[in-house]
C-alpha cells in the first residue's frame, strides 16, 4: 500500500511540475527559505519519538527542493555519548497551491543517516500561513514509516 501511495504522489507531483511550465513566460524567480521543525508522534515518550530538523530550499511558483538536516530523535542530544550516526540528511521535493488564506503543500522526501545504511521516505501534506516574510505550519508525514506531525517556521528570503 506504501509503494502505491508513494507511485501515486509521484505522479502527482510529476503532473503539477507540467501542469506549471509555460515557455512562453520568463522563468520565475527563484525565492531560498529556511524552515525548522519538531516532528511528534503519539507516544508517551517525546525524546524517543520525536525529532528536530533544519530545512533550507528553494521555491519557484509552486514548486520547492530542499535538503533537511536532523536528528532522529532529543534522546541524549548534545551529551558525551551523541554521535554521528544519530544524524540523517534528506532531498525533498514539495509542490504547492494557495487555498484562501493558506497554502497547501505535499511533499516528497528520499533520506539515509549518516554512517549508517538506513535509507528511509518520507511523503505528506499540510498547510501554512505567510505573513510577511514569515511563514507559520503543520505537516502531517510519513517519515521512515512512522506518522508524525510536524509544526515548523519558515523564513522566506
Amino acid at each position: 500500500m506504501k509503494k502505491l501511495f508513494t507511485l501515486a504522489l509521484i505522479c502527482l507531483m510529476s503532473t503539477i511540475v507540467f501542469a506549471q511550465t509555460d515557455s512562453t513566460k520568463s522563468k520565475p524567480k527563484a525565492t531560498p527559505y529556511v524552515s525548522i521543525g519538531v516532528s511528534v508522534t503519539n507516544s508517551n515518550n517525546f525524546s524517543m519519538t520525536s525529532y528536530p530538523s533544519f530545512e533550507a530550499g528553494i521555491c519557484a511558483k509552486n514548486l520547492g527542493l530542499a535538503l533537511v538536516v536532523g536528528r532522529g530523535n532529543f534522546y541524549q542530544l548534545g551529551s558525551p555519548s551523541d554521535k554521528i550516526e544519530n544524524y540523517y540528511y534528506e532531498a525533498k521535493a514539495t509542490a504547492s497551491c494557495p487555498i484562501g488564506i493558506l497554502t497547501g503543500t505535499v511533499l516528497l522526501g528520499y533520506g539515509q543517516y549518516f554512517n549508517v545504511k538506513h535509507n528511509f521516505i518520507e511523503y505528506g501534506g499540510g498547510f501554512s500561513y505567510t505573513e510577511g516574510r514569515m511563514g507559520y505550519g503543520v505537516i502531517y508525514s510519513n517519515w521512515d514509516g512512522v506518522n508524525y506531525v510536524t509544526p515548523c517556521i519558515t523564513l522566506n528570503f
